[in-house]
């Protein structure tokens, strides 16, 4: 009997695993992926802190309130875990939450969430940041208020801006051999 209950345990992992970045992603430095996680206890939209300057607002447009009024506050809008069928249309008048990238008070790009899939955000011509969504998971109870109604996000996000003009670092030289002093012409 056990015999057939070992493969599915083995083929499928008892929890979403987070994929490895790609060959060109550093895995430490500044330019290293950033992970964040939050509970969605606020409600939607919610704003997220990257950084000092920088920030995402998580958002669901919806067409029709009073069908998020009506439902169970427990029941899922929007689940990334939920595997979607490629070959299939999406539903147009489902809820899609959306990422918008905020920067020192300027309203960059908006993009559509989709979970593992890497996407630049944008501040004018200029990509600002990378993000990928690992889980999305949205209540009709947080569209409605703030509550603990099970929502939450995990996403990596990394800076695309350029890399600071420091230049290669100082050689440190021979401590045996005096620095020569001499004065700027």
């Amino acid at each position: 009997m056990t015999a057939f209950a070992l493969p599915g345990l083995i083929g499928r992992p008892p929890f979403a695993v987070l994929a490895a970045p790609g060959p060109d992603v550093p895995a430490s430095g500044p330019a290293a992926p950033r992970v964040l996680k939050q509970e969605l206890a606020a409600g939607l939209p919610v704003r997220m802190d990257l950084d000092g300057a920088r920030g995402l607002v998580l958002a669901v447009p919806l067409g029709v309130a009073r069908s998020v009024l009506s439902a169970d506050p427990q029941a899922v809008v929007f689940d990334t875990r939920e595997e979607a069928d490629p070959a299939a249309a999406r539903d147009a008048g489902a809820a899609w939450p959306r990422l918008t990238l905020l920067s020192g008070g300027e309203i960059g790009e908006t993009v559509p969430v989709v979970a593992g899939v890497p996407f630049a955000l944008r501040l004018g011509a200029v990509a600002a940041v990378e993000v990928t969504v690992d889980l999305l998971i949205v209540t009709v109870g947080t569209l409605r208020s703030p509550g603990q109604f099970g929502s939450r996000l995990a996403l990596r996000w990394r800076d695309l801006g350029p890399a600071p003009d420091t230049g290669p670092p100082r050689p440190a030289g021979d401590p045996g051999i005096p620095v020569l002093n001499t004065p700027n012409p």
